[in-house]
């Protein structure tokens, strides 16, 4: 039977696995004596790992955007800031602040 894995240089591993957790779990596995199921399974579990990361930073990136814009919206309601001043002072774009303006306006 002809062997299916004959590659011998070592793995080299994206950019982010270089934390350092994340070293001490890949130098403790021995991913050769892994059965083709448990490789699946491992596949499997890196994947859904790295889905539920994603999917917490994406909440997380939303829940700021929402707070900046809600900033934004009172200091626009105030009217004692210039548009220039809101944008640098929530560290956005004059055009983030433009949108919410408009926004506002359409209500």
């Amino acid at each position: 039977m002809e062997a299916l894995n004959t590659d011998t240089h070592p793995t080299k591993y994206p950019q982010f696995w270089n934390e350092e957790w994340l070293k001490i779990a890949i130098d403790e596995l021995d991913k050769k004596a892994l059965t083709q199921e448990e490789r699946l399974v491992y596949a499997m579990t890196i994947s859904a790992n790295a889905l539920a990361v994603k999917n917490e930073n994406k909440k997380i990136e939303n829940a700021k955007q929402a707070k900046t814009f809600e900033v934004v919206k009172k200091m626009l309601l105030r009217g004692k800031a210039t548009i220039k001043e809101i944008a640098e002072d929530c560290d956005v774009t004059i055009d983030f602040v433009l949108e919410v303006q408009n926004q506002l306006s359409d209500k």
